[in-house]
This record gives C-alpha cells, structure tokens and sequence, in this order.
C-alpha cells in the first residue's frame, strides 16, 4: 500500500495520477474533502479509498494497515503562504509531520514529504539547497516558516531516529492542472487563462526597481507533471539516494511576460498587457526572482530528465485540460 496524505490537493492528486500510470492501484488517500470539488481532482483515479484528515493516526492504528505500507508521501498540508494563525501551521504543518515521520522510524517505511521554496525568504541570489545553509535561512510568512522549522528538525534527526530512506522537497512555482480549488493560491498561468480566453488582456504586477521593466520579474515555473516524475524517481531509487531536503524546479528562471506570452500564444491570441499596481503588503516581501538550485538533484539524486519549457507545459495544461469539459487529470 502507497499512503498519500493531502492526495485530493493539487500535488497529490497529481501524485495519484502518476503513480496509477506507472500501474500502481493499491493506494490509500488522506485528506479532507470537505464540501467543495476537490474530490474531482480524484473522481478519474484508481484508489482504494480515502480517510478523513481527522481519523488517520487512528486509521493507522489497525494492525493490517500498519504492516501493509510501502510508503508514505506525506503531502499533505496547509499551503496558503498567507495563512496568519500559526498555531494552525505549527499543528498541520509541523506537529501532524513529526508523528507521521516517528511512524516511518518505527516501521522502517521510506518517507517523501512537501516542504517549500517558501523557506528561501527574501533571497534572490542563492537558493543552494546544501543542509548546512538551512540553519541560515530566513522565511518571510508564517508558512515558510513552518517549512523550515521541520526541514531543520528533520535534518537534526539522522544521528537519533529516522526512516530508512527520507526526503523533503522545496516545491518552486508549480502549475498544472487540478490545482482549481486553491483560489487565490493557484498558479499565474490558471489566473492568466481566464483573463485572456474572456477579456485578450493579462494583468500582471508592475515591477517597482529601476533596474527591471514591467512583466521581467522572474520566477523558476515548473509543471505538476514533471514534478510528479521527481517524486517517483526518489521512491523508485529511494534506496541509492542520500536522505535530505532537495529543490525542486526547473532551475530555469523565466518573466512573468514569457509566461503570459505563452497563455496567449496557447489560445492564438495576440499579447495584451495591463501593469497594475502592486498591494503595499505585497512590496516589501516581494521576490523578483527564483531559481532552484539543481546540484544536488543532479548529482547525488542522479536525476538526468529535462524539465518542460514553460511553453510546452502552458501549452499541455491549456489545450488539453483548461479548455477541456472535464479539465482534471
């Protein structure tokens, strides 16, 4: 059995997919579905059931259930980088993530689990992903930080207790389908669709330094579906692979322009561009540029596949999900 917790999200249930296109079935869900129509992000997949966020450690109690797990992804967390009650994010994002890593320990289950870029900050020039800088590292929002403080304390963890195998990935900017319950938190390229397809025009942020135009703010964009292949990767060489927190993107920055672009030039629009005012709560904290650094996934996860250009992935997710009836995966 593959245990995947936040499987009904939009990296998880990508994760599902993947997963069943690699001919895997026997996979348990957790997650909560709640009233809304992320179920959907499920309704396609092979499954064989989901559990309540709330029943899982109590789920995980049955016997047969414990012995049975192959593997944990744990994905499952909260997201919002604007989420402002931290005892919510030190409870899901730290606390429910230390009980399920003890579990892993216990039973020697290999462990995969979503940290994020988040953790960087404000930085826009190193974003090395070697262990000795996390120390180092200085979150902007509450989320970010909840990230890091459980990459720090995994990371203290290889001398006392852990799984077998283990690894965090620091998600960049992830796009694709079946991430349309997220809101306000979705990608730009799910924002810029709708302006585009309805109005011909794309409002992006202006830029406020002198030394970069409107729409050359840059960000690492990385499509679901190459990210899902990362994660099998580990899984599947998780034994030849040194444990640790790992970036995860494409190592390729590109503008905000190139993105809208490439909405455009997906639907056969002509580029119209409004540069709206950025919020003041937004100036200060702003990155105008990400890069993951992919060393590491390289070398030591000998990780050799390229990345999809931010065309061919703007370009996959809007002809055959966006402007499909059924948009899921």
């Amino acid at each position: 059995m593959i245990l995947v917790t936040g499987g009904a999200g939009f990296i998880g249930s990508a994760l599902v997919w993947g997963l069943n296109q690699r001919g895997y079935r026997d996979i348990v869900v957790v997650d909560h579905l709640g009233l809304g129509a992320k179920w959907q992000n499920l309704s396609k997949r092979e499954l064989d059931y989901v559990v309540p966020k709330d029943q899982f450690f109590s789920w995980l109690e049955t016997e047969g259930h414990r012995q049975s797990i192959e593997a944990v992804f744990h994905l499952g967390a909260c997201s919002s980088t604007t989420e402002r009650d931290g005892d919510y994010l030190m409870q899901n994002n730290v606390l429910f993530s230390k009980r399920l890593w003890d579990f892993c320990s216990d039973r020697a289950i290999p462990f995969l689990y979503a940290s994020s870029a988040a953790t960087y900050g404000a930085e826009e020039h190193n974003f090395s992903d070697a262990a000795e800088r996390t120390a180092d590292l200085r979150p902007i929002n509450k989320y970010g930080w909840s990230k890091q403080l459980f990459d720090g304390w995994a990371l203290r963890q290889g001398g006392v207790k852990a799984p077998p195998s283990w690894f965090g990935f620091k998600f960049f900017n992830v796009y694709g389908p079946n991430e349309y319950h997220k809101g306000s938190q979705a990608s730009v390229v799910y924002h810029a669709y709708p302006q585009v397809q309805e109005r011909g025009k794309l409002k992006l942020f202006k830029s406020y330094r002198p030394d970069i135009a409107h729409g050359e703010q840059r960000r690492d964009f990385v499509y679901v579906k190459d990210v899902i292949k990362v994660l099998l990767h580990f899984w599947e060489k998780s034994s030849q692979i040194p444990s640790g927190v790992y970036n995860l993107g494409t190592g390729e920055p590109r503008k905000f322009i190139d993105l809208g672009q490439a909405v455009f030039d997906s639907l056969g629009k002509s580029s119209n561009f409004d540069w709206i005012e950025m919020p003041e709560s937004l100036k200060a904290q702003y990155q105008y540029y990400t890069a993951a650094d992919l060393t590491r996934l390289r070398l030591n996860a000998a990780y050799h596949d390229p990345f999809m250009s931010l065309e061919a992935g703007v370009e996959d997710y809007v002809q055959n999900y966006l402007l499909q009836a059924d948009p899921y995966l």
